[in-house]
């Protein structure tokens, strides 16, 4: 009897303890690692973000930049970090690309998906001094003359597959083009404005200023409508070119598997708090990205979802078999 009152009072002491430790969470820094580089859009959003956060959670939110490995730098660290809420990671549409690609020892059941935070269009970018004013004269100009230097982010990724997509729906063969991989979507913006490039694809946030500059023309949209920003830039579809028009950029926030409810559920918060916040608010207007949160478990769903679309992707354009 009295051995088994001292293992019930272990057993609710431990409990105690752990009770206490979550409701203590955070008492240090929390990590929120990337997979690009300083200054792209993931990384720019990311720091804004962790700024507001780390005024709802109260302690300090540092981000660290892991490229290389086309994700698997940032992977390798999220999935051996302890899932006690002090580490999490940012994740787009690119990430499922490479799970298919490069990174096949992980999956969407590699992670927990935690939130979806903004989407954003992919547009299609010349410099300011090229010939070229629609995707018509895109495609016009890459047939005539196959080789084209088109710099973007990594093949497979989300901008690549737009611009794939493209490509399809303009009846263009995929090796017509060169496509240059850098480590962020703005690495490769600035390229093209460098003159290493002829075209990118890209989102207004990163090109807005380089286009009011004149060093930038964006020549067409890929959504089901003209964006806000955008009134006389016409989407593909309008300009004769059947790619996916629900084919965008979205990003979330990913972090280890098994993470303690408790945690989960106050991490999802301050969050959603800190997404809803007006200066949070006035970032989404100011870089033209779209809120567009989902919590953990339709986040998850959407991401299984968007696992098969992006697979039959590649499949159909020769990157897997």
């Amino acid at each position: 009897m009295i051995s088994k009152f001292v293992k019930a009072f272990c057993a609710a002491a431990a409990l105690c303890v752990v009770g206490a430790a979550h409701a203590a969470y955070p008492d240090r820094p929390i990590r929120y690692i990337l997979h690009v580089s300083p200054g792209g859009a993931t990384d720019v959003m990311a720091r804004k973000l962790g700024s507001i956060m780390q005024k709802q959670l109260h302690e300090p939110v540092v981000i660290e930049n892991r490229p290389g490995g086309r994700g698997a730098a940032e992977m390798a660290e999220l999935t051996h970090s302890r899932p006690d809420g002090y580490t999490i990671a940012a994740v787009t549409s690119t990430h499922l690309a490479e799970f298919n690609l490069t990174l096949k020892q992980y999956n969407v059941h590699s992670v927990t998906w935690l939130v979806r935070l903004v989407s954003e269009p992919y547009l299609f970018v010349v410099p300011a001094s090229s010939p070229i004013h629609s995707m018509k004269q895109l495609a016009a100009a890459i047939r005539a003359k196959p080789g084209m230097v088109v710099a973007g982010f990594q093949k497979g990724s989300g901008a690549n597959i737009a611009w794939e997509m493209f490509m399809d729906s303009a009846k263009l063969p995929s090796k017509d083009v060169n496509w240059v991989p850098y480590n962020s979507v703005g690495s490769g913006v600035t390229a093209v404005v460098g003159g290493h490039g002829q075209a990118t694809v890209a989102y207004y946030g990163l090109v807005k200023d380089q286009v009011a500059a004149g060093h930038l023309r964006i020549i067409g949209v890929l959504a089901p409508k003209r964006l806000a920003d955008l009134p006389k830039v016409p989407t593909l579809a309008e300009q004769g070119f059947d790619a996916p028009a629900d084919w965008n950029q979205w990003r979330g926030i990913i972090a280890p598997k098994g993470m303690p409810e408790a945690i989960r559920v106050k991490l999802v918060a301050a969050i959603r708090n800190a997404l809803n916040s007006p200066e949070f608010k006035q970032f989404m207007h100011n870089e033209s990205v779209v809120y567009d949160y989902a919590g953990t478990r339709r986040f998850t769903r959407f991401a299984t979802r968007q696992n098969v679309l992006t697979a039959n992707w590649l499949k159909r354009l020769g990157f897997i078999h």
